[in-house]
């Protein structure tokens, strides 16, 4: 893949840089936390970092977190079952189901590495944030396991500044509906936030309705002089009907309103209460933070169910015996309660120069049962529309332990050259319980009772140089890793010596560039270039021929990010995201074939997101905004077409999707609010899978009208 930036865009940053002046406030000046577990400026950021505060948060007012991520470049977050509350991330990585992303709140874990889920985020109260943060690509020498892709971290309950409530109600097409609560209250010693928000969403597809309900609380308090403690819970409990799965390709084109299989449902139960004591000294700054943690999920894997019905041999194979399809359709109870610490101190060494040191500190106890399911309708179609339960297949525990110390340093070398460098030691312990009795199945294998140690270190490097007052480089180094999921481990279907498997390795190297011109604009671009190593695939011995997970795939990911923010006038703003991305197999032969130097599938070659907000005076405040969001073509399967010959069956082709936002204050506080998502009404797949092969159809036109009060 070409690492240049498209002609346009190189013309574009050439004529905005040509304006360079002095600004009072910018973009490098933005304050962060998650970088550095501390507040700092983005200039002094060996890393591309998107930042997204509470004003464009509350103007957003995102229904699903992909309404406010996907603004920041690079970041796609794709809403799954047709527009439900399920979600998948592609940040420097492919659409991803498996554990390449770290999702944080106020900087703890939502869920602990050993029980990773790609829906994590729907576990988040995005909407009644104070912001979000996103550190694109590796994280690991802060954060540890699962922060290759990115670490992403809402911010709740954070001290506020004023006080102030406010409710808003909505309504729109669908049978949505929405009420949300902002309440917060400053005083001398204690302050206090309480968020809470109700919604339904009917779906706008036969079985995918839903119900959220979400709270966040906090308590600051100015202890003494030196120390003050903010203790934030917060919790999330959703039911859904997942019967928004993916269809064939011509139930997709002709009939995409129709369910799949209507059996599927997903509950969710997750809190989190954590209380982050900080302490200021002469030189430095002590933070302790303990917390508790639960997560519930029970759910039918809909991926797992395919027709369920006896299918004749397959025509490469005449002479295997007809077999059932869905030997794996399953419910799935699962769930971990963890206890933590996240502890560190900064002392202050030098001008300008610190080095922070820290503990984490994981204990966690998870359960899963799974229960085999049947297809127990009488219709024809590839749908299930009933089913049975017919016998358990997995129970068991695991005891997750991890003790994590790590180091941060960052010195300035001279007056514009600053230097980071970072390490991170984990040490990590699964301990397996099975509690079924009897022999387990030739499809549904049970590893012995067992404890597994996974240590590893993860290293960074970086060098940030700052050109001039407003314009800031920086290179950077950065090492990353995931540990097998428990999932993994001890879930391992037909697979053999599950449990032997190794951490999961990536190396990424990426330079960046930023900076602003007057008052007016600013921009970023980065280049990255990662790849990964161990990887885990699914291979067919050739002694026995049974099928064994096994560390030896690899792949390499790079592309280029750019953002742009301009004003163009008084009333006008422009903002542009836009990244172009190459995923492809370097190593990888699995149980399927050998795909090395193919393109991983689902994984669009670019996105693209550019908003134009108008806020003229005559609107007193208010705003109309246009946004275009743009998803690239990806391949379906591992071999790209296979054949040479390959159709809209075997190549997604892309989309490009127009949304409105408006906002209009009646008074100094009532203020009515609107949003039309896919205004043309495009036809689009969320994703896609080659089982099928499917298309999961994302939401048609939907408009959502709503009114706030504020005081």
């Amino acid at each position: 893949m070409s690492s240049r930036l498209p002609a346009g865009l190189l013309t574009l940053l050439a004529a905005l840089s040509s304006q360079w002046a002095a600004a009072e406030h910018g973009k490098l000046e933005t304050v962060l936390v998650t970088a550095t577990r501390e507040a700092r400026q983005l200039q002094d950021v060996a890393a591309s970092v998107g930042v997204l505060g509470q004003d464009e948060l509350e103007a957003v007012n995102p229904g699903h977190s992909a309404e406010l991520l996907n603004l920041i470049p690079g970041v796609n977050i794709v809403q799954l079952g047709s527009s439900g509350e399920g979600a998948a991330a592609a940040i420097r990585q492919p659409v991803s189901y498996g554990p390449v992303y770290l999702y944080l709140e106020n900087g703890v874990p939502t869920r602990s590495a050993g029980f990773f889920n790609h829906n994590a985020l729907y576990e988040v109260n995005t909407a009644l944030g104070n912001g979000v943060e996103v550190i694109k690509g590796p994280g690991s020498a802060l954060y540890g396991s699962d922060a290759i892709g990115a670490v992403i971290n809402s911010l709740v309950g954070q001290l506020p500044s004023q006080d102030r409530a406010s409710v808003s109600v909505e309504a729109g097409e669908h049978d949505w509906l929405r009420a949300q609560l902002r309440t917060a209250s400053v005083g001398e010693d204690n302050s206090y936030t309480l968020s809470a928000s109700l919604s339904h969403n009917g779906g706008w597809r036969d079985n995918t309705d839903s119900e959220r309900q979400e709270l966040v609380a906090s308590w600051y308090r100015q202890l003494s002089e030196r120390w003050t403690v903010n203790t934030v819970a917060s919790g999330s409990v959703i039911n859904m009907a997942t019967g928004g799965s993916g269809l064939r390709y011509d139930d997709f084109r002709n009939d995409p309103q129709q369910a799949g299989n209507t059996i599927g449902f997903r509950d969710v139960k997750a809190f989190r209460l954590s209380s982050a004591f900080e302490k200021t000294t002469q030189k430095g700054l002590l933070s302790l933070t303990p917390y508790l943690r639960s997560n519930q999920l029970e759910y039918i894997a809909t991926w797992t169910l395919n027709t369920g019905r006896v299918q004749p041999p397959p025509p490469w194979c005449p002479s295997c015996p007809a077999a059932l399809d869905s030997q794996d359709a399953h419910i799935n109870q699962s769930g971990h309660d963890s206890l933590g610490l996240l502890a560190k101190f900064r002392r202050d060494f030098a001008e300008s120069s610190f080095y922070i040191a820290g503990v984490d500190i994981d204990v966690s106890r998870g359960d899963t049962r799974q229960d085999y399911i049947e297809r127990s309708d009488n219709d024809p179609g590839n749908y299930w529309q009933s089913y049975r339960r017919a016998g358990r297949l997995y129970d068991f525990t695991v005891d997750f332990t991890s003790v994590s110390p790590y180091v941060h340093i960052e010195h300035q070398l001279s007056s514009r050259l600053r230097a980071t460098a970072g390490l991170r030691y984990d040490a990590i312990r699964y301990d397996y319980r099975d509690h079924l009795s009897g022999p387990d199945t030739p499809l549904h294998l049970r590893p012995r009772d067992q404890a597994i140690d996974f240590e590893h270190l993860s290293p960074k490097l970086g060098l940030i140089y700052d050109i001039n007052e407003r314009l800031n480089a920086y290179l950077a180094y950065r090492h990353a890793f995931r540990i097998p999921s428990a999932g993994q481990l001890f879930r391992s279907g037909s697979t053999q010596d599950s449990s032997a498997l190794e951490p999961v390795k990536a190396d990424s190297i990426e330079v960046g560039l930023r900076g602003e011109w007057g008052h007016r604009g600013s921009f970023e671009i980065s280049l990255y270039d990662m790849r990964k190593e161990d990887d885990i695939l699914s291979i067919r011995d050739t002694g026995t021929g049974a099928r064994r997970n096994t560390n030896a795939g690899e792949t390499r990911h790079r592309g280029i990010e750019l953002g742009v923010a301009q004003r163009l006038g008084s009333s006008l703003d422009v903002s542009v995201a836009y990244s172009r991305n190459q995923h492809e197999y370097r190593d990888w032969v699995d149980r399927s074939g050998d795909f090395s130097g193919n393109d991983m599938p689902d994984a669009p070659r670019s996105f693209a997101n550019i908003r134009l907000n108008y806020h003229p005076l005559a609107l007193k405040g208010g705003y109309l905004e246009v946004e275009w969001s743009h998803q690239g073509p990806h391949w379906l399967d591992e071999a790209n077409g296979g054949d040479g010959n390959a159709s809209d069956r075997d190549r997604y082709k892309g989309h490009a999707l127009l949304n409105l936002r408006a906002e209009y204050p009646l008074s100094d506080t009532l203020s009515v609010y609107g949003r039309v998502l896919n205004v043309d009404d495009r036809r689009y797949a969320e994703t896609t899978s080659k089982w099928g092969p499917s298309y999961t159809p994302g939401r048609p036109r939907t408009a959502i009208l709503g009114v706030k009060v504020d005081w």
